[in-house]
């Protein structure tokens, strides 16, 4: 195995707190299986690691109410962009 992979596998079992053995058998289940993960392992895999971090997950009002704050900025930012755009103070429709 290369020097530099096997480094990065190093690193990633420590990371990880696992055997090197089992960071390479994991990568080769996946290479074979020739799958890329979904969004249910993206998500749990945030998850984890923000659990490892102690950072508890948001709740479902909360996720929503900061949803609905970013999108409340990403308005106002637009609008402030689209009004400089016209360069007469008002806004246009996009």
């Amino acid at each position: 195995m290369d020097r530099v992979l096997l480094e990065a596998v190093r690193a990633r079992a420590v990371k990880e707190g696992r055997g090197e053995a089992e960071v390479i058998e994991d990568g080769v289940k996946r290479y074979l299986a020739g799958r890329r993960r979904d969004l249910t392992e993206i998500f749990d895999g945030i998850e984890h690691h923000q659990r490892e971090q102690g950072v508890e997950p948001l709740s479902e009002g909360e996720a929503m109410k900061l949803g609905v704050e970013e999108q409340h900025a990403w308005r106002r930012e637009r609008r402030e962009q689209c009004g400089r755009e016209a360069g007469d103070g008002r806004y246009r429709r996009l």
